[in-house]
C-alpha cells in the first residue's frame, strides 16, 4: 500500500510538473474542471458525462477521457483510471497535443503499477519519457525516471532501481533551473530511502551529504517554492541520523538529529514523523511519546482507519515496550493489527463497489453502441460482433494463460521454500578444511538460532559478538566463509526463514504481525528481503500454503 500511495503522489507531481495539460481547445473549461477534481470528483464524471452527450461536444473525445481518468484517480478507482487512460491515448487526435498526451502515459503508468503489471507500467513509462525528451521536458523526464525506479524496485529489479536514479543524478546536478534539480534532489530521497530499506547505511550517509549539496544549489539558484529548501534539508537530516545511528556514530546522527530539529519543518508535529526511525533506533522512547503525543488529536472525530494512525499505534506500542510498559505496548499493537485487517476489509470493500461502477459504466456504454448501431447495415453488425467476440475470447484467453502461469511460479516457488526450510543444513557444502572454524561458526549459530537473537530488530555484527565471545572481525569470517553473506544479509536470512515458520504455524496473524515478531520494523523491508531470498512475496507464499493444505484436507 506504501508503494501504490508514493505511485499516486508521484503522478500528482508529474501533472504539476508538466504545468497545464489543457490544451488550446477551451482551455478555460478545462481548467475550471480540473480544479474541481480533487474535492468534488464525483461532480466532474457526471459534467463530463453531459458535455460528452451534446450534439457538438464542448471538449474533444481526448480530453473528456483524461479528465474522467484524472477523476476516477482521485477516487482511487484504478481500473476506471486505466480504462480511460487507455481510450485518451486510443485517440488519434491525442499524438497533437504533447502534454495532454504525456498526462495519459503517467495516468496509465500508475494504474499499471497498482495493479502489479509493473512491465506495462514501465512500458508506458517508456513512452512517456520519449514525449518528454522529444518535447525538451527535462522535470517530466526526471519525474517519469523516479516513478519507473520505484517500480522496478516494487518487482525485485533492485539494481535496475538504482540506475534509474543515478541516471537523474547525474545527468541532472549539473542543471541550473530549480525544477529540475527538485526532481534531482527527490531522485536522491528514494535512493537514500532505498539504501536504508538494503541495510546500506554507509551509502545512505553518502548520498544525504550530497543531496545537502544540491540543496544549496538550489537556495542559490532560487525560484522554489516557499519552504521547500527547508522542507528537503528536513527530510535529509532524518535520514541521515537513522543510518548514522545504525552504524554506530551516535555523535554524528545525534548532530544530525539537531538540525533537523532546527528546521522549521520540525517546529510542525507532522514534520517530526520523519525523525521517528531515528528516535526508535536510537531507543529515546520518551522522546517518540512526546513527538507522538500531539498528533493523536488530528484523528479525533474522524476515521482513524488508515495507514498514518496504524504507523502511529506501531510506534507507541514499541516506544512503550521499550520503556517495559509492556502491557500497554501490546494493547496498542493489538489496536493497530485491528486496523490493518479494517484496512484490507475497506480496500475489498472499495474494489466491489468499483466492479459496480465499471458494470454500470459498461451497460451504459453498450447502450450508446445499440443507438448508433441502428443505422447500420445488419451484416456489418454482426461481422463487427463476431470480431469483438473474438478478440474478448483471445484476450480472455492470453489473460487465463498468463494467471495459470503466475499460480504456477508462485507455487513452485512455495515449495522451493518449503523445501529449503526442510532441509535447511549448516550452510556448509561440505566438510570445511578448517575444523576449527567451522566449530566455531556452528555454535555461533546455535546461539543465535536457540536464543531467536535475531528477532531483535537491532541484532547485528556487533551484538553477535558481544553474545558469542568473539572479535567482531571473526564474526564477519565466520559468516563469510560459510555463507558467502554480510553480517547483515545472514540476520536477515534468519529472518525470513523464521518468518516462514511463522507463517506455517500462525495462518491467522497478519503479515505485519509476522514482521514484527521477526524482528522486522518496517513492512516494506521485510517484503523486500524476503523476495529477495525466495523470489516471491510473504503474502503469495502463504496463499499458496493455505491452498496446499486446502487440497490435502479435501484429499484426506
Amino acid at each position: 500500500m506504501k508503494f501504490r500511495c508514493i505511485i499516486v503522489l508521484l503522478f500528482s507531481l508529474a501533472l504539476m510538473l508538466n504545468g497545464n495539460a489543457a490544451t488550446s481547445d477551451n482551455s478555460d473549461l478545462v481548467q475550471t474542471l480540473r480544479a474541481q477534481i480533487v474535492d468534488s470528483p464525483d461532480s466532474v464524471i457526471s459534467e463530463l458525462d453531459k458535455i460528452e452527450g451534446q450534439k457538438k461536444p464542448a471538449l474533444p473525445t481526448y480530453q473528456i477521457n483524461l479528465l474522467r481518468g484524472i477523476a476516477y484517480n482521485e477516487k482511487r478507482m484504478f481500473s476506471l483510471v486505466e480504462r480511460y487512460a487507455q481510450k485518451a491515448l486510443a485517440d488519434d487526435s491525442i499524438s497533437a497535443h504533447p502534454k495532454a498526451h504525456l498526462n495519459a502515459l503517467t495516468l496509465l503508468s500508475v494504474a499499471q503499477s497498482y495493479f502489479g503489471n509493473y512491465q506495462g507500467s514501465i512500458d508506458s513509462s517508456i513512452k512517456g519519457m520519449e514525449l518528454a525528451r522529444k518535447e525538451g521536458n527535462k522535470a517530466a523526464e526526471y519525474n517519469i525516471l523516479t516513478t519507473m525506479a520505484k517500480t522496478s524496485f516494487s518487482m525485485g529489479e533492485r539494481k535496475r532501481g538504482y540506475k534509474y536514479l543515478d541516471q537523474i543524478i547525474s545527468e541532472g546536478s549539473n542543471s541550473t533551473e530549480a525544477r529540475i534539480l527538485a526532481n534531482v534532489s527527490a531522485a536522491y530521497g528514494v535512493k537514500i530511502v532505498e539504501l536504508y530499506a538494503d541495510d546500506r547505511f554507509a551509502e545512505g550517509l553518502s548520498e544525504g551529504r550530497k543531496r545537502f549539496a544540491l540543496i544549496d544549489k538550489i537556495d542559490r539558484i532560487g525560484g522554489s517554492p516557499a519552504g521547500f529548501t527547508d522542507q528537503q534539508r528536513a527530510y535529509t537530516y532524518a535520514r541521515i541520523a537513522s543510518c548514522a545511528e545504525r552504524l554506530g556514530k551516535s555523535d554524528e546522527a545525534s548532530e544530525a538529529y539537531n538540525a533537523f530539529m532546527a528546521t522549521d519543518y520540525a517546529k510542525n508535529p507532522v514534520g517530526r514523523v520523519y525523525i521517528m526511525d531515528y528516535l526508535l533506533d536510537s531507543g529515546q522512547w520518551k522522546r517518540v511519546l512526546e513527538f507522538t503525543a500531539p498528533l493523536y488529536s488530528m484523528f479525533e472525530g474522524t476515521d482513524t482507519i488508515n495507514g498514518d494512525y496504524h504507523s502511529l499505534l506501531i510506534s507507541d506500542g514499541r516506544a512503550q515496550a521499550g520503556l517495559g510498559n509492556y502491557r500497554e505496548g501490546y494493547g496498542l499493537i493489538q489496536r493497530a493489527a485491528a486496523i490493518q485487517d479494517s484496512l484490507y476489509m475497506r480496500e475489498k470493500s472499495t474494489r466491489a463497489q468499483e466492479l459496480a461502477s465499471v458494470f454500470a459504466l459498461n451497460e451504459k456504454e453498450l447502450a450508446l453502441v445499440k443507438e448508433k448501431a441502428k443505422s447500420q447495415r445488419k451484416h456489418i453488425l454482426f461481422i463487427a460482433s463476431i470480431g469483438i467476440a473474438v478478440l474478448v475470447l483471445i484476450i480472455l484467453i492470453l489473460v487465463w494463460r498468463a494467471y495459470l502461469n503466475s499460480v504456477k511460479q508462485q507455487r513452485i516457488a512455495a515449495k522451493r521454500i518449503d523445501e529449503l526450510i526442510a532441509q535447511r543444513p549448516l550452510e556448509a557444502d561440505s566438510t570445511p578444511e578448517n575444523q576449527e572454524d567451522y566449530i566455531l561458526f556452528a555454535e555461533m549459530q546455535s546461539k543465535i538460532i536457540s536464543g531467536a537473537l535475531f528477532k531483535s530488530p537491532d541484532l547485528n555484527r556487533d551484538s553477535i559478538a558481544e553474545t558469542t565471545g568473539l572479535s567482531r572481525a571473526k564474526v564477519s569470517q565466520l559468516i563469510g566463509l560459510f555463507t558467502n553473506l554480510t553480517p547483515s544479509e545472514y540476520i536477515n536470512k534468519l529472518r525470513v526463514e523464521y518468518s516462514v515458520k511463522m507463517i506455517q504455524e500462525h495462518p491467522e496473524w497478519t503479515i505485519d504481525a509476522i514482521a514484527e515478531s521477526c524482528g522486522y520494523v518496517r513492512r516494506a523491508t521485510y517484503y523486500s528481503h524476503f523476495n529477495k531470498f525466495f523470489g516471491i512475496s510473504p503474502a503469495q507464499y502463504r496463499k499458496e500454503k493455505s491452498k496446499t493444505e486446502s487440497k490435502d484436507e479435501e484429499t484426506e
